[in-house]
Formats: structure tokens, sequence, C-alpha cells
């Protein structure tokens, strides 16, 4: 019993702080929010003095009034009610658009702060989450929370005015009426707050499970043309099955106690109608009330039964837009990597490059270690190249220079500075990396180029392609520079991906280049042009070149050797060739000869 009541604490607090979290992104908005608010009450209240007018004229008719005066107040009346319902549609109009403004304002801003906040995020938080599950974040849960602040809390507040009017009318008619009929809410209060907290906490886990099968639709659309490959249609499709079943069975476990509540209100307020037409009849009978009054009276009861049955629905909503808001402030909540201190720098790095005793271990597998007294020094303008059978360190020493990961022991410095001491643009603004895979964006091959460059002219974007040997194969496409390359540059071959990325890497212009095996995946011809613009690119600029093809680093200044995290061999390529029994040796000779 102790834990379920601090449980319920928890959930009360966590309540509390989605509520205030709602109101940080709503309170820049509150020269529309609260006068749609405002609009709001006044269309609540209208409808209660609708309602109200409407009764009186029924139960004076019904009390047996005759005769033209009783005709003429019947006219007026009807005129009344007319105004009054064209009064409250055209302020129930602004009060739509207002709310509308507010709301989708502070729920772009929400978007805003929640992508930006993902895409900052350092890499070792992004390996531990799963692209799907960020973007069902994003997309999801966001727009579950758009439902709320659009439709259900304006809903909420406008059966709460109503309510609160209603009761304040009732008593003053017949006060022992009143308090008979209003004897029978704190039950249904009691069983809001028992249901909503269950109902909360399957809401939240069915958000998780559809985040969960979310990241099946994403990943296998990214990887499709190796689904399709190894013919795992229906391999996938068992996957997305078995988490929507998974989200299902949440669901259905949900509404057992959403039924179960909505039930008990209608089953409430059924005998709680019926105990009150007895009550009220009673009265009659005795004289305490008046036909008059009791028309009105049932107008406005029924004005109170018809919100409070609202309640329910409302609650629930609420309660499964409170659960998605606690993951999109898990997300608000991550640490980011650091905040640059100065914009747009210009600073540029000669390109000297040291790595001392540099030891690392991923955080989500702390006891391998991955790079053990890893050394490099490199004068700017050299050519260093790494390599290693794969899983030797050489991509993971690329990371730490990028600053994707911290060393775990060691330390990494750029013409003798700490990188820990610059800011992330101004180190990562004087790197550029042309990878093995090129993933390209869905845009034109012109906006993909200026990438690397966003505020570069098409003069400059055509002179980067131009020395990236591509110019001729894009303006060969049926609409040059503005071809669409497809998603992730599918529409295109691998080295004319590679040429873009090496077009982008020029337009950038970086003190620092990084080559990850950029033509181990080519044919002869696309890497001999490719080859050649890596050449162009390299001159004048410090190169690290990680290689499993040994043609390619023969003319590098330094060649490190790399096995196990660790640094067994290096010198020039004669040098480690004329090495006897020497890892590099003995790949030469399978490659070379």
């Amino acid at each position: 019993m102790a834990e379920e009541r601090a449980s319920k604490k928890l959930w009360d607090r966590a309540a509390w702080k989605d509520a205030g979290f709602f109101l940080t992104y709503l309170r820049p908005h509150f020269n529309v929010f609260i006068p749609a608010l405002i609009a709001l009450a006044i269309t609540g209240g209208m409808t209660i003095v609708f309602i109200k007018e409407l009764a009186a004229v029924a139960g004076k008719g019904l009390g047996g009034a005759t005769g033209p005066e009783w005709m003429a107040e019947l006219d007026r009346s009807v005129w009344f009610l007319v105004v009054i319902v064209a009064a409250q549609a055209f302020i129930a109009f602004w009060r739509i658009v207002l709310f509308a403004k507010a709301s989708e304002r502070a729920l772009a801003s929400l978007r805003r702060d929640t992508f930006s906040r993902i895409i900052r995020l350092p890499m070792a938080t992004l390996n531990r989450r799963r692209v799907g599950e960020l973007a069902s974040r994003l997309a999801n849960d966001v727009e579950s929370m758009r439902e709320t602040l659009v439709v259900t809390i304006p809903m909420l507040i406008r059966h709460t005015v109503m309510l609160s009017l209603c009761v304040i009318l009732i008593l003053n008619m017949s006060v022992k009426l009143s308090l008979f009929m209003i004897g029978t809410i704190p039950v249904v209060i009691v069983m809001i707050a028992v249901f909503g907290a269950r109902i909360r906490k399957l809401t939240k886990r069915a958000q998780d499970n559809l985040a969960a099968s979310q990241v099946v639709v994403d990943e296998s659309l990214q990887s499709i043309v190796s689904v399709k490959a190894f013919r795992n249609e229906v391999h996938e499709m068992a996957r997305y099955d078995k988490n929507l079943g998974e989200y299902l069975h949440t669901v259905l476990r949900a509404a057992v106690p959403r039924a179960s509540f909505i039930a008990f209100i209608i089953f409430a307020f059924s005998v709680a109608l019926i105990c009150v037409t007895w009550f009220a009849m009673r009265m009659l009978n005795f004289g305490e009330i008046g036909k008059e009054e009791l028309t009105q009276f049932a107008g406005l009861s029924g004005m109170i039964a018809a919100s409070f049955m609202q309640f329910p629905e409302l609650v629930t909503q609420l309660q499964r837009s409170l659960g998605a808001t606690e993951r999109v402030r898990e997300i608000l909540k991550d640490d980011t990597e650091p905040e640059d201190g100065e914009k747009n720098t210009t600073e540029r790095f000669h390109g000297e490059i040291e790595m001392r005793d540099v030891s690392f271990a991923y955080p989500t597998r702390p006891d391998a270690v991955v790079l053990r007294d890893f050394n490099l020094s490199a004068k700017a303008g050299q050519r260093i190249a790494l390599v290693g059978p794969s899983g030797s360190g050489k991509s993971t020493s690329i990371s730490l220079l990028f600053r994707f990961y911290d060393p775990t022991s060691g330390e990494i410095r750029i013409d003798g500075r700490p990188i820990r001491d610059l800011t992330l643009t101004t180190l990562r603004r004087n790197l550029a990396l042309v990878p093995q895979e090129v993933l390209l964006f869905g845009g034109s091959i012109q906006e993909n180029i200026a990438y690397g460059k966003p505020d570069a002219t098409d003069e400059e974007i055509i002179s980067a392609a131009r020395k990236a040997n591509a110019h001729d194969f894009i303006t060969g496409l049926p609409d040059g520079y503005q071809t669409i390359v497809g998603d992730r540059g599918a529409q295109l071959s691998g080295g004319q991906r590679q040429r873009i990325a090496i077009a982008r890497a020029i337009l950038a212009d970086p003190a620092i280049l990084v080559l990850d095996e950029a033509t181990s995946s080519l044919d002869a011809e696309s890497e001999r042009l490719v080859q050649d613009a890596l050449d162009k690119l390299m001159e004048n600029r410090t190169s690290i070149i990680i290689a499993h093809r040994l043609s390619t680093v023969r003319r590098c200044d330094q060649i490190l050797v790399m096995s196990g995290g660790a640094i067994l061999e290096r010198g020039t390529h004669d040098e480690l060739v004329a090495k006897p029994g020497g890892l590099y040796g003995s790949l030469a000779k399978l490659q070379l000869e």
C-alpha cells in the first residue's frame, strides 16, 4: 500500500510538471491565448443564458400562460434567443481562431525545440536510442499534445465554466434540491482520480509500444534494398506485427479501465437522475418548488449532466497527452553537445594534429577497449594513412578527432591546442569527411553539394563539381544540378555519390581532410575519377586516409598499421615493406604483387 501511495504521489507530481510544461510554451502567446479563454468563458456563459431563457419560456407555457401579453413576451424571448445564438456563433469563431493561433504556434516552438535537441544530442546518446523512436516522439507524441491543446483543454475549460455557472444558478433556485443533486458529484471525482492514474500509466506504455513499431517501419524503409535482396519482407512484417500486437494489447488493456470508468459514470448519472427526479416531484407535490422553477432547474441540470458526461473522455485524452508529454520532456532533458560561445567563426587551422596516448571505450561497452595508447603526429599538409583489419579502431580514432566522443584517457591537440578547448563549430568547420558509404539528402544535386557551404554561390558549386570530376555527369542529366537524387541518393551510382561528397568537401574548404575508405567500393573507372578528384582535394591539406587497399596509401608521408586498437607498425610504404615479418609487408605481398 505504501508503494502504491508513493507511486500515486509521483504520478500526481508528474501531472503537475506536465501541466507546467504546456504553460511554458503557451506563455509567449498569452496575448492570444488569454483572449481565447475569455471568449471561451463568454460562450459558455451564453450557452447557460440560452438554456435558462429557453427553459423559462417553456416553463411559462407549460404553466398555462396565454393571451396577447404572453404572445408578445414570447416573441421578445425568441428574438432574444436568436441574438444570443448569433453573438455566441460570432464569438465562437474568434475563439477557435485564437486558440488555433496560440496552440499551433506553441506546438511549432515545441517541435522546433525537440528537433533541435535531437539533432544536437551527443553520438553516445543517439547510439542508445533508435531513429524510429526519436521520429515517433517528434511525430506521434507531439501530435497527441496538439489534440490536447487544440481540443481537449478548451473543452475542459468550457465545460468547467458551464458547470460552475449552472451550479450557481440552481443553488439560487432551490438550495435543497441543488444540494441533493450535488451530493452525487464527490463520488464521480473520486472515480476520476482512481481511474485516471491507471489510464495514464497504460497510455504511456502504449506510446512506447507505438514508437517501437515506428522503429521497425523506419529501419525497414531505410534498408529496403537489403530487405528485398534477402527476401525478408515476411520477416519485417512479422517484426512489425509483433510490436503492433504489443501496442494493441496495451491499448486494449487501457480500454478496460476507460470503459469501466465511462460505464460507471453512465450508471451513476442515471441513478442520480432518477433520485433527483423523485426528490423534485416530491418537492413539487408539497409546493416547495414551482413548475417554472422546476423547468429551469431541469434544463440547467441537463447541462450539468451533459458537461459531466464529457469529462471521462476528456480526462482520458488528457491522460494520453500527459503520457506523451513525459516522453518528449525526457528528450528535452537529455544533455546536448557543448554549446558554442562564438558564432560563424572564420578561424582556420594550420593542420598539425597530435594524438597522445589516447585510449577509448564506447559508453555502451565500457569494458571493451577500442583504442589503446594510440599516438599520431601529423604536420600541416602531410598525408597519414591508417590501415588494418576491420575492428582495429581506425574509424573510432576519426570519431574522436571530430569529438563525436571524448577519449577515456589521453589528449588530442590541433595546432598545439587541446580540442576540448575549441568550440565544436571551430573544430568541425576545419574538418571534412568523405565516407565510404555516402548517404545524400533527398533534395537536388545542387543542394547536396551546397551542404558543405550553405551560402555558396552557383559559381562556387559548379567550380567544386568540376574539381571533383562531377560536372560532366551532372550536366548530362536531364535536370542538371536540379536533379533530385532520391532517398539517400538512391538514383545515383556509387561513384557519382562519391564525387558529390568530394565536391561538398571541396566547397567546405577544410584544413584537415578525412577519407574513410573513399574508393573501396568503386569499379576501376569510377575509382580513377574519384582518386583524381581526391588528389586535387588533398593538395595543401592535412589528410588522414583510412584504407584497406594499400595502392591508395603508397604515397602517404606516414602509414600507421593497426590491430586490436593498437598501433603495431608505423613508417612510410618503403620502410614498412622492407621490414621483415611485418603485417604491412604481408598485406603488401597479397595486394600489390
